[in-house]
């Protein structure tokens, strides 16, 4: 059977990518997702945990880079050239995580 994915209501926000597992959302001050909009351009969100995996900023150039969001210390995620390139390295630098951490 395969995972099942929840997603928080994301009605008004503009949808950066689309995947079955992680969404990427535009986020700011005035529209923050969860705790997430003061300092970030971008959320990727993972439906598997219902949770943010990543935050982000969208730089000169369409370069979007950020870091993972759960972690208690900073674990950059490799810059990309497009929304969804950046999804694919949060996934990357999620997994390793779990890894080395025992998760």
């Amino acid at each position: 059977m395969p995972p099942s994915y929840t997603f928080p209501d994301l009605r008004g926000y503009k949808i950066l990518y689309k995947g079955r597992r992680y969404i990427a959302v535009s986020v700011s001050g005035e529209q923050p997702l969860d705790v997430y909009g003061e300092d970030a351009d971008f959320v990727v969100w993972d439906g598997l945990y219902d949770a943010a995996v990543a935050t982000g900023k969208i730089r000169e150039g369409e370069v979007f880079d950020g870091e993972l969001a759960f972690s208690h210390v900073k674990i950059e995620i490799e810059s990309a050239k497009s929304m969804r390139e950046f999804v694919n390295n949060a996934k990357k630098a999620q997994e390793t995580f779990f890894k080395e951490s025992g998760v």
